[in-house]
Parts: C-alpha cells; structure tokens; sequence
C-alpha cells in the first residue's frame, strides 16, 4: 500500500489522500464535457474521494443538488461506481429530525446519484438536544440496510463527537469513522466575524479524540477558499486578482495569515511548489490519518494537488506553524 492512501477505520476501504468536493462543480465555468473530463482525470489520476451533499437549506440547496445531479450523470456514463468512495450529507440541525427526514435525505441523494448505496453519509450539522443515542440508532439502522457502508458527522463540536465515540463503544457498535472539520493552514488566523457559526474548526481537543477513537479525518475548504494561491498568482502576475475585493470578503485575509503566507513560500521553494500547495502538505504532515477535500477548476491544478500528495515534506517543515505541539508525525 502507498504511503499517501488512507485506510479507512471499521472498514476495508483504502481512499486516496485529497477527495474532490463538487458542491459547486457547476459554478466552475467549465463546460458539461470538461467537467466530465475533469472527474474522469481524478479517477485516472488515482483519487476516488467524491463528496456531495444536499445538506443546505433554501436555495442553497437547490444549487448543491443540482451538482448531485451532474455527478449521478457522470457516475452512469463512466461505469466505474465500484471505484469510487461516494459520500454524501444530510443537515441535523433542526430539532424536529426524525428517522425519516434522515432517510428521505439519503433517498434523494442516492436518486441524484444513480447508486443504490453510498460508501459515507455523514450527518451535517448537530442538534444538540437530541441524544447521540437516537442519531446513531438511526444511523444503524439505515446501515443494516445495506443503503450504507459506513457513516460519519461534519461540524459536530468535540463534546458531542465524544459522546458519540462513548455512546458506540459501550454499545459495540461502529461510531463515527469519518469527521468533517473546517481545517487548513490558515483556519487559526481567520477572522471569525466572516465565517457562520454553523462551522466547527479542527482544535486540540478534537485532534485528541480522532487519535483515542481513530477517527479519520476530512477537512473541507482544505485549501483555504484559493486564499494563499490567489495572493501567489497576483504575486506572479500583478492585478490579476482583485485585491480589494479579496481583503473584504476573505476570512483568511488577516496579517496573521499574510506572514503565513511568506513562511509557506519559504517551504514551497524547498520543493519547487507554490504556497498554496504547501499548505496542503501542512495537512498531511500530522499525527493523525486525513483525506483533504480540495475544489479545482481544471486540471492543471488537479495535476498539483496529485503531486503535492508526492512530495516528500518533513514534520519539520511545519514546525513553526504547527498548532497543536505536536512531537511526530505519522508516516
């Protein structure tokens, strides 16, 4: 097995480091047909990570199912269901979820993507007052179903994932396998007051329940919205990106970040790489296993990504940005 594949935990499921998120694969600019291609060039590429959802309310929604949508076209046309590790959501956030609301979402989604199961579902977003023992009740049962092979959470705050992990334990059942967290690079010098609340940063105290449970984790936005590849390109070629404009609407744009943006450069001259992809090797130089979720817009930044997965960076490249003291890395 390759070093930068991923085992998946309770399960035999090898995925590749970086998985594809398509929520807003329609917004890319590129043509139905590139888009194909673009998807088809993962799976020849070696990646087999697709993640979808229908988890966001209102309009929003529409728009991320329609991307479910393309992706069921995609996936009938290429006939290559079995390599691909599909993942979809389902939104708990409100307290009136039931049994059925979880499953009529998990029915849309398998409808949207021509499949009659899904490698992950995870479950988006945390009611609070419902007890962990309901949701993984329900979670259970839609697995015995065979509808699923596996499940997770995304944007659960630690206490409750803990509570979960417990909860499956004691009961000698499965638990969560995979959790979905805003993390990258820059997520400890954002600025807050841009982000929703809905979203639940990687922490030390959550990074201590993936090492106790062996949870695998998924950071999404694992490339910081294209914060520090936007600073490089207007670097690169001046006024090619509207800086104005990124200053106010980025939460990554904070002084914090702008001096972690020269130390990643620093890092990606080591390789011959540009920041941005640096701050993806950030990622994999930790102690705990991670399948980043990246967007892209063709493939000559699909072809970076892959190799940013091949190059050879040390724990100590990170050294000084590391949040969480950490003493070695896994390998």
């Amino acid at each position: 097995m390759k070093k930068y594949v991923t085992l998946v935990p309770e399960s035999s499921h090898h995925i590749y480091k970086i998985g594809l998120g398509t929520y807003d694969i329609l917004k890319s600019g590129l043509s139905d047909e590139k888009l194909r291609e673009l998807l088809t060039d993962f799976l020849d590429m070696g990646g087999n990570v697709i993640d979808t959802s229908i988890s966001e309310l209102g309009l929003r929604r529409d728009e991320v199912e329609e991307s479910q949508k393309f992706i069921g076209r995609w996936i009938s046309s290429c006939n290559r269901r079995e390599s691909i590790y599909l993942i979809s959501k389902s939104s708990f956030l409100l307290s009136n979820n039931t049994f059925d609301s979880l499953l009529n979402d998990l029915n849309i989604s398998l409808k949207n993507l021509n499949t009659d199961y899904l490698d992950l579902f995870l479950i988006d977003g945390d009611d609070e007052k419902t007890d962990v023992s309901l949701i993984l009740g329900y979670l259970e049962d839609i697995k015995k179903d065979g509808k699923i092979l596996n499940y997770g959470c995304s944007n659960w705050k630690p206490y409750r994932i803990r509570q979960a992990m417990e909860y499956a334990k004691k009961h000698n059942i499965g638990g969560f396998v995979v959790n979905q967290m805003l993390w990258n690079a820059g997520v400890f010098g954002m600025d807050e007051s841009k982000i929703e609340d809905k979203y639940v940063k990687m922490d030390s105290e959550m990074m201590d329940i993936h090492n106790e449970f062996n949870i695998l984790a998924m950071p999404y936005s694992a490339l910081a919205n294209g914060f520090f590849a936007k600073l490089y390109l207007n670097e690169m070629e001046p006024q090619t990106v509207d800086m104005e404009e990124l200053k106010l609407t980025s939460p990554y744009y904070t002084e914090k970040n702008l001096d972690l943006y020269e130390e990643l450069k620093i890092i990606g001259e080591k390789y011959i790489a540009s920041p941005s992809w640096a701050a993806l090797g950030y990622l994999f130089n930790q102690n705990i296993e991670t399948c980043s979720i990246i967007s892209v817009n063709n493939l000559n930044q699909l072809k970076e990504a892959f190799e940013a997965v091949d190059i050879k960076y040390t724990f100590e490249d990170f050294k000084s940005i590391d949040m969480f003291n950490i003493d070695e890395i896994l390998v």
